[in-house]
Formats: structure tokens, sequence, C-alpha cells
């Protein structure tokens, strides 16, 4: 168009020249045309200047140099100085160029320009150098706009300068241009407007930016200020020459297209160096302040280095609505607040190309805060979570949950597959009811890891214990021996190993089971200790439950109170054990048990006890007893107890009290008998039990359960280094000393015929008293045992000696016979039932070393007969031997007697007659050998002797009654 329009102004000024002359005058021509160019109606004066008016001017070419209405403006403004120095008017009704069409009117004072472009209206000024244009209107029909204002164009330096106002659309504002050949700076500001879309004309950027600018925003838009440069030459913005701010008022903006709008008071706006950036104003999310919060699109026009920048904060619960803003990045944070602020700051940058990856960067800085973790509830006095792409990083922060659990966690969480894994400081993890603690872990570190898929589950590795947050919290401790140490109810109840598995509603809705192992509960079944155990129970409201699968043991704690039920089983409690002062607190109770303290072991039917800061209480129905006491000749198999077990004490007593043992520390044991008897076993083990006192009445002592001592009462005491033994019965009085030499005192006074035959359950003795006295050593025991007015009842050795007595004078002669006859007929202690004796003496030894009683004398004196004797027997065999004097006729022996010097004749010097028996064999039914039979038949011959001696004897009798 250029080269068009120079051919034409050439033309016209060599026309001009050439018509000089007649231009003064005026000429119009109806048409002409040369080349591609015609005109029609031209005319053409000169007044001082030329005075052009022309109606129609077509110019045809095959290529049009105008493209748009800046193109179109910029050759016109060139032009028009040059064409002003020779025209003072230019009228051109009609100019076609290429369907361009033009109407131009230009004279000094105004200039109006109207093509397929540009519509333009304004008043000049010229000065030397420089035209100036008040314009009223430029309106560039392309972009639809429009300018007002001064512009000035300093055709000698090749500058246009433009200060005015702009409308565009319902934008408008100020504006200043400054433009050389080769650039244009630019600076504007507006009025409000509605959006930002109308750049899309002029700015084509990454639909991501774009999505930004046009739609994800909204409100009143005021630009303070906007400019920049444009590349005249090539036609283009100079990106890093953009700076501007703006406001948006009341405005919208969307994080996402899934999410609602964040309302905020304003929007700062700033665009510089290539980054637009959006600073929110009090915004709000569904009423959560976001206050800080602001977006920013870097490198705007890039589309390899450009990216949008999200970054949120908030100070609010970290709850669902501020989750969904997250949730829409395709970030998953298992966490839900309930009470509690939290400080919440997320970043994030989508870059423009989809190849790149979203950055996302945050933290959450949490204080006296609730949460929910999936279903599980916990609290935390301060919480520190890092949001570093798809990891969430939880940094050494407080985790309790109810009373149950209070730690330190540091954790990263994967949120792309919800997987976490960290450590932790527990301070406390306690499942408890009351006082009673089912686990008790104090400043235990754990590795762990949490998977936060369909549940959250926790795995705490150092515990071997997973904790799995469904619609209950179910935790499995895989291994109980890894928290023995850390838990005080496993050591007091001594549960070692094997595992255990809750289920928790909350603290006061527990259910559990579990399978036992290791274990050192003082419980035994079939002689062995049970270690192993299967449990389930629950704790309910206070109240907790406990049963084995068999239904042998159950236990019940509410409050304080342990109550323990348990059948078929057998308790060992051993006193001298450090784990008895370790029980804790209990009632015990149950059906056919055994209790075994110490060595003592009781079988009951039924039994209760109680422990209670390590004393134990308990009565029990006992059965298959196997202690030394009888009743009523009857070992005793069944007893009502009652039992108390203090530190080194325990006391075992009948409900009746008639029986009462305490065993006092290691080796004491007083005992109190009322109405039961004792049993003694000389060949029992020594219990061990170094100081014993005894006190009882009407007890009898049974030595080796065939022996009964009968006893009104007495007293037993024994010490490491004495015994002392005090017994009374009827007007009888015991004494049975040992001192620490071993020196044995026995004295047995006035002791009766009911006790002897007590003793061996016959009857042995009648009527009188008996005196034992003894001394010496254990095995040299010397003693002297006194009979006085004693009827001798059944005695085999006796019986024999009778027998045999009674059977010999018929074998010695008639005559001796009749006395002897005479006598045993009217002397009652001397019958064939029994022997009395008025005054006997048994003196002994016993030897233990050769198991041997030696009777060193044995005189007795009877009515009938007299003995006088020695003899031994043998302890082992129960074998008697000895040597016995029988001195009989003591009724003949009397009559005789009276008869001086007769008495000497039958009855010789001793004035009696006597035989040597020997007794031998077995104590039962020993055997008899004497020599009665020869000395009766050397009677007659004795006699003859006397006879011959008489005189002699007559005459000292004669003597003697004188003197």
């Amino acid at each position: 168009m250029l080269k068009i329009t120079k051919l034409l102004l050439g033309f016209l000024l060599f026309t001009i020249i050439l018509f000089a002359s007649v231009l003064l005058s005026g000429i119009k021509i109806d048409s002409f045309s040369f080349g591609n160019v015609n005109v029609s109606q031209f005319y053409i004066k000169l007044d001082k200047k030329l005075i052009v008016d022309i109606e129609n001017i077509e110019i045809s070419s095959k290529k049009s140099e105008v493209k748009n209405s800046y193109d179109d403006l910029k050759k016109n403004v060139e032009l028009l100085p040059k064409v002003l120095k020779f025209f003072n008017s230019i009228h051109v009704e009609r100019l076609k160029i290429d369907g361009n069409e033009f109407t131009i009117d230009i004279n000094d004072k105004a200039l109006y320009l109207d093509n397929k472009f540009v519509n333009l209206s304004s008043r000049l000024e010229f000065s030397d150098n420089e035209v100036a244009f008040k314009l009223y209107s430029l309106y560039l029909k392309d972009i639809k706009l429009m300018l007002d204002g001064d512009v000035r164009i300093d055709y000698f330096n090749d500058i246009l300068s433009h200060e005015g106002k702009y409308f565009y659309k319902d934008l408008s504002g100020n504006i200043k241009l400054e433009m050389t050949k080769k650039i244009a700076k630019f600076y504007l500001d507006s009025e409000k407007f509605k959006s930002l879309k109308f750049l899309k004309k002029f700015f084509r950027l990454d639909s991501v930016a774009e999505e930004w600018m046009y739609d994800n925003v909204t409100g009143d838009i005021k630009l303070n200020e906007f400019h920049g440069l444009f590349d005249l030459v090539n036609l283009g913005i100079v990106e890093k020459s953009l700076n501007g701010t703006g406001i948006i008022d009341k405005a919208k903006i969307r994080f996402h297209k899934d999410l609602r709008t964040v309302d905020t008071e304003k929007i700062n706006l700033k665009f510089d160096k290539g980054n637009l950036y959006f600073d929110l104003v009090k915004p709000k999310y569904d009423d959560i302040k976001l206050d800080g919060s602001f977006v920013v699109i870097n490198n705007i026009a890039s589309e390899k280095n450009g990216e949008v920048v999200v970054d949120i904060k908030a100070k609010s619960f970290l709850d669902k609505r501020v989750l969904e803003i997250l949730e829409a990045y395709e970030i998953q944070l298992p966490l839900l607040q309930k009470t509690g602020l939290t400080d919440a700051h997320v970043n994030l940058k989508i870059p423009y190309l989809i190849s790149k990856e979203m950055s996302t960067s945050g933290e959450f800085k949490s204080k006296n805060s609730t949460f929910m973790l999936n279903e599980f509830e916990f609290f935390t006095k301060n919480a520190d979570v890092i949001l570093d792409g798809s990891i969430v990083r939880v940094k050494n922060s407080h985790f309790k949950h109810k009373k149950m659990l209070d730690s330190m966690v540091t954790l990263d969480i994967d949120t792309s597959t919800l997987i976490a894994k960290g450590d932790a400081l527990i301070k406390s993890f306690d499942i408890e009811d009351g006082k009673t603690k089912v686990i008790n872990i104090k400043d235990k570190k754990t590795a762990l890891s949490l998977d936060f898929n369909k549940n959250t589950n926790i795995y705490l590795k150092n515990l071997n214990t997973n904790i799995n947050i469904s619609d209950l919290i179910y935790v499995d401790i895989a291994s109980l021996g890894k928290i023995y140490n850390q838990s005080e109810l496993l050591k007091t109840i001594g549960i070692k190993g094997g595992s255990l598995h809750l289920a928790i509603k909350d603290e006061n809705d527990i259910k559990f089971r579990g399978e036992l192992r290791k274990l050192s509960f003082p419980l035994f079944k079939n002689e062995k200790q049970i270690k192993t155990l299967d449990i389930k129970g629950s704790i309910k409201n206070g109240f907790t439950k406990v049963k084995s699968d068999d239904n042998r043991i159950k236990v019940n704690v509410k409050n304080d109170d342990l109550n323990i039920y348990l059948k078929d089983l057998d308790i060992y409690i051993d006193t001298k054990s450090e784990d008895n002062t370790k029980l804790t607190d209990m009632d015990i109770s149950g059906e056919n048990l055994s209790l075994k303290i110490d060595d003592e072991k009781y079988y009951a039917k039924t039994v209760k006890a109680n422990f209670n800061k390590g004393k134990i209480t308990f009565e029990a129905l006992a059965y298959n007893l196997d202690i030394p006491i009888m009743k009523n000749d009857k070992v005793v198999t069944s007893l009502d107890l009652l039992g108390e077990v203090d530190n080194d004490n325990i006391v075992i007593q009948t409900k009746d009290e008639k029986l009462v043992f305490k065993f006092i520390g290691e080796n004491k044991l007083d005992a109190y008998i009322d109405g039961y008897d004792f049993v003694y076993n000389t060949e029992s083990i020594d219990s061990g039990i170094e100081n014993l006192d005894v006190k009882a009445i009407k007890s009898n002592i049974v030595m080796n359960e065939k022996y009964k001592f009968p006893a009104d009462s007495y007293e037993i005491r024994i010490r490491k280094d004495s015994k002392f033994l005090h017994l009374n019965h009827l007007k009888a009085d015991i004494t049975y000393k040992e001192d620490v030499n071993g020196q044995i005192d026995i004295y047995a006074n006035n002791f009766s015929d009911v006790f002897v035959n007590t003793i061996f359950d016959k009857n042995i003795v009648k009527g009188g008293t008996l005196m034992l006295l003894a001394n010496g050593k254990k095995d040299d025991l010397k003693g002297k045992l006194i009979l006085t007015n004693v009827k001798v009842d059944d005695l085999a050795i006796l019986n024999n000696l009778l027998l045999f007595i009674h059977s010999s004078p018929a074998l010695i002669n008639p005559l001796l016979a009749v006395p002897s006859v005479v006598g045993m007929a009217s002397n009652k202690g001397f019958t064939l039932t029994g022997y009395e004796i008025s005054d006997g003496v048994l003196e002994f030894t016993l030897d233990k070393v050769k198991n041997r009683l030696d009777i060193t004398k044995l005189v007795t004196v009877g009515n009938g007969i007299d003995f006088d004797g020695t003899g031994s027997v043998d302890i082992n065999t129960l074998t008697i031997d000895s040597n016995i004097k029988l001195v009989f006729f003591k009724n003949y022996s009397k009559l005789v007697g009276a008869i001086p010097v007769v008495n000497y004749v039958l009855l010789g010097k001793n004035k009696r007659v006597s035989t040597q028996v020997k007794v031998f064999g077995p104590l039962n039914n020993p055997k008899i050998s004497t020599n009665l039979t020869k000395d009766a038949f050397s009677v007659p011959l004795n006699i003859g002797k006397r006879i011959l001696n008489s005189p002699i004897e007559l005459f000292d009798f004669i003597k003697n009654k004188k003197e």
C-alpha cells in the first residue's frame, strides 16, 4: 500500500506542479485512471496550499501489506506529516485498496480517517518537528479498542506518544504510550471489570495458566497499573518487561475444579518478571480462614517452565473441609481433627507440562488437639507434620489415646500407598480397669509401621504388638515376654510368655483372649505345674472377668477386689519364696483342690482363701489328710480348717479351734490339741522342726499307731538341744527331759492300771500304782520300775509261769500239793487269771547300740509266790532270755514256820520253798524250763539232814527266845 500511495502522491504532485496555475482556480476531473489506480470526481485547488477533494479512489494490488489496525495506523501516521506539508486539506470520500475502504478528511485543524481497521477522529496541532493529535476517538475495529487523549508525533525523532483513556468492552482506564520505530512502551490502569478472559485474544497461554487466569478467579477486577514493552519489529510483547498490580474485590477463587470456591475480601494482583501473583486477603473456604494463602503463576508465558503455585495457609480444625482440598490433589492425609487448632501450610506446584510431576509440600502444627486416625481417636499436646510430596512426615510428635497410650512418634506416611514407618518412644501403654493393669509398659522405644488402607493397622516391632483400628481397637501382643519387664501385672502373676488379644470398644468395654505360656502360678495339675493356659475374658464398667477354656480357673476383678475360682487343681505355697510376698491381693475359692504349704499338703473339697498384702487367710473342708492326728481310734482324714499365712508365720486350725498349729519362722511349731490323739511314729523322718511346743488336753499320744499313752493333759517342748515332756493322767505325773548333752531323765509317778492297759491295749494290770525312774544316755539308759499293790492280769510270761506252777505240785507229791492248793484257793492274789504284786521292783538297762533291754533285777512280793531274777530282751527280735527264781508255798511256810524246829526241818534255814525257772523265746508266748521236779525229789533227803541238825536249831531257838 505504501508504494501505491507514493505513486499516487507522486502523480498528484506532478499534476499540481503542471497545473499550478490552473490549480489556483481549481480543477475538476470526473474520472481518470493509470496503472492499477482508478480515480473519479477529482477536484483540486491551490490556496496557499493544495486543497484536494476526491469522491472515489480504487487501487488494485496482488498483495496488501496492511493486516491489522495497528499496522494500518502506523503507516498512515508516518505519512501524515509529509502530506500536510503540501496540502491544506485533503478529502477522500472513499478509498478502496484490496477490499479495505477508507474515508479520509485532512486539513491543518483536523484529521478524520475511517477504514476497515481504524476509525480516527482528531484535532491536529503542528509545530516545527511534531504533530499533536487531540484524539476525539481512535477506534481499532479488529480488536474493538477505543482510545482518546493526546497524541504527539515527533517526526524528526520518530517518536509517538499517547496519554489518554482506553475503552474495551466493559474495560476502561488510563493509558500511556511511547513508540519509536522499533519499540512501544505502554502503561495503563483500569476501572473495575469482571474478567480477564479478553486477554485470551492477545495472550495465548498454557491451558493450566489460562484456567487460573480466566476461569478459577472471579470478582470485580481493577488494574492499579500495568506496563511493559511491545516489539514493533517482531510484533510481540516483551514478556520480561511486563509489570503491574491490581485488585479483585469480592473475589472467588477455585483451587481445583472439584472444589468449592474460596471467598476472599479481595485479591491483590501483581505481575512481575513473567510471574503473576494472587495475594488473597481474608480468604475463607466454607468459613475456614485461609489468611496468608496465595497463588502464583510462575513463567506465565513459558510452556516449558510455566507452573502454578498454590500456597494454602489455614488455622482451624484439620477437618473434612481442609482434607478435601488435599484430596483434590490426590493427597490422602488419614487424619481428622475434632478439637483444638492446627496451623496448616500446604504448597502445591502444578507444572504446565503433563510430563512433570506436581510438587506438594506442607506443614501442619497442632497443639492440645484431638484427632481421629481413621476410627482411632488420640490427643496431642503438640504435633509437627511435614508434607513432602506423597510423604507425610510426623516429627517427634506427642500421641495420646485416653489413658491407654502416651508416646512420642516420628513417622513417614506414604500417602500413595497409605503405608507408614517410623519409631516411637512409648511413655506409657496401659490397658487397665480401675487399678487392675492388664498391660503396663513404661519408657519403651520401638520401631513401628502403620497401614491405613482399609483400617488403621499399627505394628510395634520391638513389642511384637499389632494394633488394628476399625469399629473396635484390636490389640494383638504376640509375645508377652517382650513386655514382661514392663508390666507390673505380668510380673505380679508370673506370666512370662504367650500372647494376648484384646478387642477394645473403650476403656470400660474390653474383651480379650490369651494363650499364656511360661507361667509361674502356684497352680498344679496331676503333680505338674501349670505352665500354659488358654484364657478368655472381658473388662466392662470396672468389672474384669477371666476364665480358662476348661473352666478350671475363673478370675473376677472389681475395683480393688480380685476373686479367683479354681477347680480340680493343686495350689502350692512356698513360704520361703520371695514370690509369696509379691502375690497381689486376691480372694480364692474352689472345689476339689489341694493346698500345699511348704512340705505339708492338704486336700479340700471346698476352699476359700484371701491374699492381702502378703498375708494369706483361708478356710477349707480338707480331706485325705495325712496328719498325725486320730480321734476315736481312727486316723483323722477330714477336717474343717481355717488358716493364715503371714510372711514366715503359718496358723492352721479347725473351725472349732480344737486343733491349732502355728508355724513360726522356718523351724518353730506351736500346737494346741483338744480332744484329738497325737500319733508319734518312731520310724518317721525328722520333720526339721527344731523348736516345737505342744499343749494338749483330753488327748492321747499314740506311738507307732499301736501304743496309746492316755493323758488328761500334756505339754511337749522340743528344742534343737533339748526335749521336754510333761504328762498328767488321773493322779499320774510323768516327766521326760533330755538336755544338750543327751542326758535323759524320766520320772513317772503314780501312774495307774488304766495308763498301762491303755498303752498296750490289754488288761495287763489291775489296781495299784506304778512308778518309773530312768536316766542316762539314749544309747545307755538305766531305770527302775516300782509296783505297789498291782495285779498282773494279762502277761504271756506270767501266765505261762502261773500255769506251770499250778500244775507242778501234783508232780511233786500229794502231801505238798495239799497245802499248795489250799494256799492258792485262799489267796486272792494268786490265781490262774492273774498275780497280785504287793511290792515289786524292776531294774533295767536299755542299750540302743545293741538294741537290747537288760533286766538287771526283778523282785516281786506277792501272795502265794514271789519272783527274783534277771534277763534280757532282744528288741529287734522281741525275744526274751531270763532266769527267774520262784518262791512259793508261802501259806504253808507260814503255818509250819510257827513251830520251832519243825519249820527248820521242813523249810530249811531260809524258811521257804524256791526253785529256778528259765524263761526264753518270743515275748508273746515264751517257753519255760525248770528244775522244780528235781528239787521236789530231794526234799525228803534235805528234811532228813535237817532232822539230824534240828537239836542245834531248837537250842538256838530257845536261846533266842530267852534273850
